[in-house]
């Protein structure tokens, strides 16, 4: 016996497709993509049903040694039981009938919908702004500490210059209205007084500088509040980017709920038509077993096999659905595949807008 490793839902790989085979075998008509989804886990369940193993979806010791087992069908056989008084018709029914519930082409249409879903999951949130955040926020955190240098302050240099000039003006000036009093020559008084004009800007370019370092140091508020601007702008788009991600991924998870609820609402139907059947033709095999008084025995042979049903136009649908998510989510791998395995049943009608629907996106099949 091959030994495989115990597989369950969201498992991938060659032990996955091994086990749709496997279960191919034995009647269920699985894709084999190497994908534990929800087909295949509604497969594995059924069979673990129908054959007295532990019903919980995985694949295990147990149900690996089953479906290895050589002779261990799960699906009607090609001979009905020989009933005393019941027809071929009713105990052929009635035989494939209680092998257990299998699922509709509606119900396998809305679950393979449901997993396309996975198709448009949005990928996981990454901003766009993280590099322009982590820049400003450098540099708000690299700018030093206020502090006031007059002789790097250009305002500073430029009042400088200019009482300076003045100043000397002022001085001349000076000089030349002491030396005028003194008949024209120059004397200690003119030079001190022509001094003491040049020290008058001197000091009014020093009472100055509080002023300078006052509007230096609201340059230096206006720069951070600034940088601290900019970084709140930044921080808002990158807020609204991940709700518009939010919202996205909120959106695709109704969706999936939706989907869910459809599966599961579909195939109570299902089960409920399927029970109602099986109650149906128990009836009717006791109702002839009492008519015929036991005197009619049926022949045990198999009625010819119903030809195959087209797919219905819900069913159909779904497909339709499932199909164009994969193609909107770029897996043409998997739309392709699925629209194969219910080519086949398709009517004409159906045939061409699936085929439309593959070419609008490119897909060949």
């Amino acid at each position: 016996m091959a030994a495989y490793k115990s597989v369950g839902y969201g498992s991938r790989g060659a032990d996955v497709s091994a086990l749709q085979q496997k279960l191919n075998e034995k009647g269920y008509g699985l894709e084999v993509d190497g994908i534990f989804g929800d087909l295949t886990r509604g497969a594995v369940v059924d069979y673990q049903k129908k054959n007295a193993l532990q019903v919980d979806g995985i694949v295990g010791e147990e149900t690996w040694g089953h479906l290895l087992q050589s002779a261990v069908p799960s699906r009607p056989t090609a001979s009905t039981q020989v009933l005393s008084g019941v027809s071929d018709e009713t105990a052929n029914r009635l035989s494939q009938l209680e092998q257990g519930y299998t699922p509709s082409d509606e119900v396998n249409a809305a679950r393979a919908e449901q997993e396309s879903l996975a198709a448009l999951q949005p990928k996981e949130y990454v901003s766009g702004f993280d590099a322009q955040l982590s820049a400003l926020y450098d540099e708000l955190s690299a700018r030093p500490g206020f502090s006031y240098d007059p002789a790097q302050d250009a305002a500073y240099r430029s009042y400088a210059a200019l009482y300076e000039r003045q100043g000397k003006a002022a001085m001349a000036d000076t000089l030349g209205k002491a030396s005028a009093l003194t008949g024209g020559y120059g004397s200690t008084y003119a030079q001190s007084a022509a001094q003491q004009a040049y020290g008058q800007y001197l000091q009014a370019l020093n009472e100055v500088i509080p002023q300078l370092q006052q509007q230096a140091y609201g340059r230096y508020i206006d720069s951070a509040d600034t940088l601290a601007q900019r970084y709140a702008l930044v921080q808002e788009a990158q807020q609204a980017e991940y709700e518009q991600w939010q919202a996205a991924q909120e959106a695709w998870e109704r969706a999936v709920e939706r989907a869910e609820d459809k599966t599961a609402a579909l195939e109570k139907q299902d089960k409920s038509a399927y029970e109602t059947m099986l109650k149906y033709y128990a009836d009717k095999a006791e109702a002839e077993q009492k008519a015929s008084g036991g005197a009619k025995n049926n022949t045990g042979a198999a009625l010819p096999s119903e030809k195959q049903q087209s797919l219905s136009s819900a069913a159909a649908e779904s497909l339709q659905r499932a199909i164009t998510n994969y193609c909107k989510g770029g897996d043409a791998v998997s739309a392709a595949a699925l629209y194969q395995q219910y080519a086949g049943r398709m009517t004409p009608a159906q045939k061409k807008k699936f085929d439309a629907l593959l070419g609008r996106y490119g897909v060949s099949v």
